[in-house]
């Protein structure tokens, strides 16, 4: 019976369809507050020179807490921030506006007018 192979095999393509669908949900649900965690401002690149964040007398640095809530510190001075991981990009929303950042790995990357601020994760021994 031809007719009962092709069947079995368009049953078997459907539930291999669901699987990955079901493991690409649950990757993209795990994913959903990877970024949280401590960062803090590790270097500027603006025109091909890298340049460290004491070369502006600067100090910029954020945790991403829990249920999408945080903290950013601006040269001391903190704010409440909020925030979303949405796989390729982080979204921080502040009383200033929305920053969004890309990731590379572990790094957040604000891209700015041509300049890129490289935001790292803070070591606990940092």
């Amino acid at each position: 019976m031809p007719g009962v192979s092709g069947r079995k095999e368009r049953n078997m393509k459907r539930i291999l369809s669901l699987l990955l669908c079901a493991v690409l949900l649950l990757a993209l649900t795990g994913c959903k507050r990877a970024a949280g965690g401590a960062y803090k401002l590790d270097y500027i690149t603006a025109d091909g020179v890298r340049m460290t964040p004491s070369t502006f007398g600067m100090s910029i640095s954020f945790t991403l807490e829990e249920e999408g809530q945080g903290t950013a510190v601006y040269n001391g001075s903190p704010l409440e921030i909020i925030w979303e991981d949405e796989g390729g990009k982080v979204t921080l929303t502040g009383p200033n506006g929305v920053l969004e950042f890309s990731k590379s790995g572990k790094t957040l990357i604000l891209h700015s007018e041509g300049t890129l601020m490289f935001f790292t994760p803070v070591e606990e021994d940092d």
